[in-house]
């Protein structure tokens, strides 16, 4: 240590409390501090010696301290040569201490002295006494900025100790030692120790002690200066907190957690279910707890296969815990994209490290494909959160060994991946795993034949009961769900009327990422150099590419291609992001703020100017771009570029990326709620009352059947109104008895004087002809009008 200790005090019996103040720049208030000392403690027979530790001062502190050791031997100056702050200090002032108890004070003596007396006497039984200032004589400015630090480091690390930061503490030498046995005092722990000592399982009491303003000399703290320290130090105090408690490790999986599910759980209920997939899929689960038939879906009370059970499950439970309502019919994806993030991480943690592993979760939850999908009703979300944990379990049994234990989770991971989707649930796990796992290090241990054994048995049991149950009701369900449903859609487009062109991920992966796309590209080259030099990292990132690959390749050879379908790919890139910044931040932030000032501010202004001017665009009778959404667009991107712009660190720019598509879904949800409006039947439903007989012609809003809770009549020729590829190839054996009728019998069945008839806006005047009585137009929706017979 390059220190210099003046005027050593010449061996005899060690003093009860050796008084540690550091000092800088403090010459003004030295004789006082002295003075103030020895009438605190002179008069209750406490021996003493005053430990002052000139931090680099430059105002003669040191010639005062030299003379003040030269009257009285007690006090024993401690000179550092180079300032190095308040925790350095006081350190080398506990490194010489010769006292059982050890004391702190500030040179400023705004805390007195004093006190002294009272706080040693509280330390009998304790570990550490400390004070807690009473009538704060700080400015303002500095009041608040305590109380705000001293509140959030309460609450987060220290709940019991009312003054973290009050320089007037005692404590025992020996309880000191323990606490570094725990964490050297890293810069900044001065304001940290109370906490400290609590982490160590050290007993902390707290004594009211006095507060004075400042008498002579400058502080040397600001509110502004403090806050990237106190910042860091935090981050220091969480890690040890998390190391050394179990109950704060699961309180901040709750917390992550929590945070997570904002995106996907604000407001999750707010816009009604959309066609004709939510509105289809919430009403199926409906049906389901109304029939009280687990096993085989049904669609307005007909058989629905065209996908297998899982989503239906869950909707159906989040039914019976909140109601038939949009918020439960949502809630499984909400709560499979935050699974989703939990996954990343443990995928991350195995394949990086912790902090990257945490970092990947962040991204993979605030990618615009990711939060639009788990805030729908749709197969999509739970299927990749399946598929995730398959992929996860496969990585945990290559690197350690234990297959017998990871390969049948693995296996009942796709196994309800197929439950959700089909045979795609065994498929793509598959794949990315063949692609990617020869970038990994060998297993430590060979795979036994009985855990692939295991896996594969796993799989038979959780889906084969489900298939036996369906084809006892539906013999026709194998060869549709093999053949037609799973082979059809991979080579045929025109059968789906889901085709695209080869480029069609490209577009997708254009944003499926948002901001972090940016940042990816930015990366991206830094990432190569990384894997061809065989960094330590590079084992990761020829998993995670080749994963990614192999999943984007799968879908963009399979001729029915929608965005969702490489959800579970944004898992990897999530993954090459983390890496990417990890060791490339420069880069990524320069390319995201040249993205904001070139690209993204100016693109904002136009569509400003376009919004202020009323530009609007239609599709159809529809409007779908609107002022008001171009201008809550504009104001958007205008104030994150300008936050982008303005900030500096790899923190703050990460933050911006993370916070970009959840705060622009915010910001969007109001002005597209009329778009919603009108990819819904909720408000048609509206005109409809609970004992009105309706029946469809050749129009089929499907969630029209789960707003009026019961099953609707069609007529129809072809079935394709109700969206099931199902009931269309097996229509031969379902039409003519309701709720599935033909055409011919539309005359028939407006006999029956049905107090309503829903049908398409160009079908009016063929059901105006085939109906006995004068209809006439009660509600016009987008597509739909409802009829009602006259008088």
């Amino acid at each position: 240590m390059n220190a210099t200790v003046v005027g050593a005090a010449p061996a005899r019996e060690a003093p009860a409390v050796s008084v540690v103040v550091p000092a800088h720049d403090e010459a003004p208030n030295l004789v006082r501090l002295l003075a103030e000392v020895r009438a605190a403690l002179d008069p209750f027979g406490i021996t003493w010696e005053l430990i002052v530790v000139d931090d680099g001062s430059s105002d003669g502190t040191a010639e005062i301290l030299g003379r003040l050791a030269g009257i009285d031997a007690r006090v024993r100056p401690l000179h550092l040569p180079h300032r190095r702050g308040q925790t350095a200090a006081l350190a080398a002032g506990f490194a010489i201490a010769r006292a059982d108890r050890i004391a702190t004070l500030d040179a400023d003596l705004q805390c007195k002295p004093a006190d002294l007396p009272a706080l040693l006497a509280a330390l009998d039984g304790a570990d550490f006494a400390c004070g807690v200032r009473v009538g704060r004589n700080d400015p303002l400015s500095r009041r608040v900025a305590s109380a705000c630090s001293n509140f959030v480091r309460r609450l987060v690390l220290a709940p019991r100790v009312r003054d973290l930061a009050c320089p007037l503490r005692v404590f025992d030498a020996a309880a000191l030692v323990r606490v570094r046995t725990l964490t050297p005092l890293f810069d900044g722990a001065h304001r940290w120790l109370p906490a400290l000592f609590q982490l160590a399982g050290l007993r902390v009491v707290q004594r009211p002690v006095g507060h004075c303003p400042r008498e002579a000399g400058t502080s040397k703290y600001t509110t502004r200066g403090r806050l990237g320290p106190v910042a860091r130090e935090a981050r220091a105090m969480l890690r040890l907190v998390l190391q050394t408690s179990t109950v704060a490790r699961i309180a901040a999986v709750v917390m992550l957690l929590a945070l997570a599910s904002v995106p996907f759980l604000y407001a999750l209920g707010a816009w009604p279910l959309m066609e004709p997939d939510e509105g289809r899929n919430a009403e199926v689960a409906r049906e389901m707890v109304v029939l009280g038939n687990w096993s085989l879906p049904h669609f307005d009370f007909l058989p629905y296969l065209d996908k297998p059970v899982m989503l239906f499950w869950l909707i159906a439970g989040a039914f019976h815990a909140l109601g038939v309502n949009e918020l439960a019919a949502r809630l499984p994806s909400a709560l499979a994209g935050v699974a989703t993030m939990a996954l990343t991480a443990a995928l991350g943690r195995r394949l990086l490290d912790v902090r990257r592993g945490l970092l990947a979760a962040l991204i993979v939850g605030t990618g615009p494909l990711v939060i639009v999908f788990a805030r729908l009703a749709i197969f999509d979300m739970p299927f990749t959160v399946f598929t995730t944990a398959a992929l996860v379990c496969l990585v945990e049994a290559r690197h350690d060994g234990r297959a017998e234990r990871w390969l049948p989770l693995a296996g009942l991971a796709m196994a309800l991946a197929t439950l959700t989707k089909g045979p795609v649930g065994i498929v793509v796990p598959s794949i990315a795993w063949l692609a990617a796992r020869g970038a990994l290090p060998p297993s430590p241990r060979r795979t036994s034949r009985w855990a692939v054994i295991g896996a594969v048995a796993i799989v038979a049991l959780v889906i084969g009961p489900w298939l036996v149950l369906v084809s006892r009701q539906e013999p026709a369900f194998l060869r549709y769900a093999f053949v037609d449903e799973t082979l059809l859609r991979f080579v045929s487009s025109a059968r789906f009327r889901r085709g695209g062109p080869v480029y069609y991920y490209v577009q997708t992966l254009a944003w499926a990422l948002g901001a972090w796309g940016l940042v990816l590209a930015a990366v991206a080259p830094g990432l190569w150099r990384r894997w061809r030099a065989g960094d330590a990292d590079a084992p990761a990132i020829a998993f995670a590419g080749r994963a990614a690959l192999a999943i984007v390749l799968f879908f963009t050879c399979s001729a029915s291609k929608r965005p969702q379908y490489i959800l579970p790919a944004m898992v990897p890139l999530s993954l090459l992001v983390a890496a990417g910044i990890a060791a490339d931040a420069s880069r990524a932030v320069a390319l995201v703020r040249a993205s904001a000032r070139w690209v993204l501010a100016p693109f904002a202004v136009i569509v400003l100017i376009a919004g202020l001017m009323g530009y609007r665009v239609t599709h159809g009778d529809f409007r779908v771009i609107t002022p008001s959404l171009l201008i809550a667009v504009a104001v958007f991107l205008l104030a994150w570029a300008t936050v982008v712009l303005a900030s500096r660190g790899t923190v703050v720019t990460v933050a911006c990326c993370a916070l970009f598509a959840p705060l622009l879904g915010a910001t969007l949800l109001g002005p597209l709620t009329s778009y919603a409006e009108g990819r819904s039947s909720r408000a048609l439903a509206a005109w409809i009352g609970p004992s009105d007989r309706i029946v469809c012609f050749e129009s089929f809003p499907t969630a029209l059947p789960f707003y009026l809770q019961r099953s609707i009549p069609l007529v129809s020729d072809t079935a394709h109104e109700l969206t099931s590829n199902y009931v269309i190839a097996q229509r031969g054996r379902l039409l003519g008895r309701e709720p599935l009728l033909p055409v011919a019998q539309l005359a028939d069945v407006l006999g029956t004087n049905p107090t309503y008839v829903l049908t398409s806006t160009w079908r009016i005047q063929r059901v105006r002809r085939l109906s006995p009585s004068r209809l006439e137009s009660v509600y016009t929706g987008r597509r739909e009008v409802l009829l009602r017979p006259l008088g």
